[in-house]
């Protein structure tokens, strides 16, 4: 199945830098113990064969007080360094609002607060990337969500919730179009609720009337696999039943995602690394499995997939996601990458 996006192969995430952010950090960059991007870096990505690099920012840390809500111009700076090595390397770039949500509330009740501020920051984004062409992408947010409660990310939401984020959306659109220059015809990418490819995220989804607009979801299926949860279910296998539950998530977007009419990006999604029952064996064999029928899958749909890479892959934590070393610009599995390169090819 083609798609206005089939012109992307396969992406990949520079996760856990540009949008990690920790109370009173002086340095957000490396505060989440990842080292400072390099042009190096993103070369090591655009060599091994992606020409899509996500880069996820988070922007609150960085912004100043009303009305002007002033982006810190170091900080749009080396946002604006990091999102020219991805162009320099001869990659496609998206940028967005990532870890925002704490000031980023997709509540009706709150919107006369947020919504101010969220058309500021769009202004300021938009402007200082305007001379960029169809290379830069723009994500609206991430995982729009509440973060406590019922509609956390593993919620489906409410309605009022819903409505929100359509209102996030619309605005996003509107303030990138009005910005001018290559905002007038660039891609601009929206999630619904938490991006989640489940049916409740997406009832009441209303996309902004635009023909350059692409639907984004994340997806980690199943979870006992593609997470580090250390519970009964948890496991290093990639067997017959996690497969059939990755083609009936997929069976979903068809359903629920695909009669929006808007071409759809996976620009989340991975499975970490864990030992098998040896204790030894990191289980990259069931890595590749995963992998290739994620993106078959992906494909039949006319879908490109961006792995979910944060530079984590040693030992401990349930989120190790990492393809390869940053500090030593090496891949660590290397099979993984080219079941997903491979894969993609397919497409």
């Amino acid at each position: 199945m083609k798609t206005p996006l089939s012109m992307y192969k396969c992406g990949i995430n520079l996760g856990n830098s540009l949008d990690a952010f920790k109370e009173g950090a002086s340095d957000t960059e490396i505060c989440w113990g990842n080292p400072r991007i390099t042009a190096e870096i993103v070369q090591m990505y655009a060599d091994a064969g992606f020409d899509l690099l996500r880069l996820p920012v988070t922007w609150g840390a960085h912004i100043g007080p009303a009305p002007d809500y002033l982006v810190d111009p170091v900080w749009m700076a080396r946002v604006r360094q990091v999102v020219q090595w991805g162009l320099d390397a001869g990659m496609s770039v998206m940028l967005n609002v990532h870890h925002d949500n704490p000031w980023l509330h997709p509540e009706l009740s709150t919107l006369v607060d947020t919504l101010p501020k969220y058309r500021r920051l769009w202004q300021q984004i938009a402007a200082a990337f305007s001379d960029i062409g169809d290379a830069l992408l723009l994500q609206g947010t991430n995982e729009p969500n509440l973060i406590d409660g019922e509609n956390c990310n593993e919620g489906s939401g409410n309605r009022n919730v819903r409505a929100a984020i359509n209102a996030l959306n619309h605005t996003f659109v509107r303030t990138v179009r009005e910005m001018g220059g290559n905002n007038a015809t660039r891609w601009l990418c929206i999630p619904g609720l938490a991006a989640r490819p489940l049916p409740d995220c997406l009832r009441d989804f209303i996309a902004p009337k635009d023909d350059r607009l692409i639907y984004t979801i994340h997806a980690y299926v199943p979870d006992r696999f593609a997470f580090s949860r250390n519970t009964q279910e948890d496991t290093a296998f990639f067997d017959e039943k996690a497969r059939d539950e990755v083609r009936e998530m997929f069976l979903d977007i068809k359903r629920y995602a695909i009669p929006h009419g808007l071409p759809i990006m996976m620009t989340e999604f991975g499975a970490v690394a864990k030992h098998l029952p040896d204790g030894n064996t990191v289980n990259d064999a069931e890595r590749v499995k995963f992998t290739r029928t994620f993106v078959a899958c992906a494909n039949e749909l006319g879908i490109p997939c961006v792995w979910w890479d944060n530079n984590y892959f040693a030992d401990g934590g349930d989120e190790l996601f990492g393809l390869f070393d940053r500090k030593t610009r090496t891949c660590n599995s290397p099979t993984v990458v080219a079941a997903l390169l491979d894969e993609a090819s397919k497409r």
